[in-house]
């Protein structure tokens, strides 16, 4: 099956070394809008979690097509985060696995999934959300991908002795429409999930209870109160998941001019934007390189910058 991955950085993740700020102008050379290859298609998404509401408004508005997902869809099979199932796959193949697990659910040729990370960016080092969004086209045989970063996170994990510790907290977290989840602290000892978490917690006098509990059953005496991750407790990831359904959705409804297949697109880039000072090429980003993927055609498409700054240059900062 072939695969087609476009990955874009959300304005609050500043530009690395290697990267660029700049954005791509001009029209995509080797396309054209609108395609209705999915007008009146039933596309099913692999979701335990109600994923397919961010979805479901974006696919219905510009392509014409329903987005459900089959009711309680096992998908934690694939891991969950709070450590109760080991995430073994990485995250595009836990994606694809939980998409072709709601087509042979449902029997629907189109599916769409999820998948999210916390943690240290790839490329820039601080710490951040990643999700991708991904769409198979069982019929053609392809799959296309879309993916997001951005440096805003639900908020950090805390450990406190009673609900008062925390207060401050939960503004920073937005709760309650940010669901949190408290368990005992185990202290140096490795563990996951279990009877002892409680997850969706968005109820003060449950918020309290859960504490109090988790601080009787831990051996430091201590709890453990996070971000309730998933995405029917995560208010910034469905947020997420609605732009990246947004963006998947227009590149669905752009065809191909040579084959007039749907899904063309961003696919890849072009290194090698050239130093201001001295014109050696940097690592930064020049072009992005729009495809089909469902024929060989690609074309170039020139970002707005020119040239690169020199403090990305290997010479000027050897």
């Amino acid at each position: 099956m072939t695969s087609v991955t476009s990955v874009t950085s959300a304005p609050s993740v500043p530009p690395g070394p290697g990267e660029s700020a700049a954005t791509a102008v001009g029209p995509a050379a080797g396309a054209r809008s609108v395609g209705r290859h999915y007008r009146g298609a039933d596309i099913t998404f692999g979701t335990r979690h109600g994923k397919n509401e961010q979805a479901a408004p974006a696919f219905e508005r510009i392509l014409g097509a329903r987005v459900t997902a089959p009711a309680d869809l096992d998908t934690d099979q694939f891991g969950t985060f709070t450590g109760d199932v080991t995430r073994r796959l990485a995250p595009i193949e836990t994606a694809r696995a939980k998409a072709q697990l709601a087509m042979s659910t449902t029997g629907h040729r189109y599916a769409l999934a999820s998948e999210a990370s916390y943690g240290v960016l790839p490329g820039i080092g601080w710490t951040g959300h990643e999700e991708i969004l991904l769409f198979i086209d069982g019929i053609r045989g392809w799959e296309i991908i879309e993916g997001y970063r951005t440096l805003v996170t639900p908020g950090t994990t805390r450990r406190v002795r009673d609900v008062v510790e925390i207060s401050l907290d939960l503004t920073h977290w937005g709760w309650p429409a940010q669901g949190l989840i408290v368990r005992p602290d185990a202290g140096d000892a490795v563990t996951g999930g279990g009877a002892d978490m409680i997850k969706g917690i968005t109820d003060g006098a449950a918020l309290a209870a859960a504490i109090d509990i988790a601080v009787q059953r831990s051996p430091t005496g201590l709890a453990v109160v996070e971000p309730d991750l998933r995405a029917h407790h995560n208010p910034t990831r469905r947020g997420v998941l609605t732009d990246l359904a947004r963006r998947l959705a227009g590149r669905l409804g752009t065809v191909c001019a040579v084959c007039g297949s749907p899904g063309y697109g961003r696919a890849d880039t072009v290194r090698g934007l050239p130093c201001r000072a001295c014109g050696t090429l940097t690592d930064l980003i020049r072009a992005d390189i729009h495809a089909c993927p469902s024929c060989p055609h690609r074309d170039a498409r020139p970002r707005a910058a020119t040239s690169a700054d020199p403090r990305y240059c290997p010479d000027c900062n050897p």
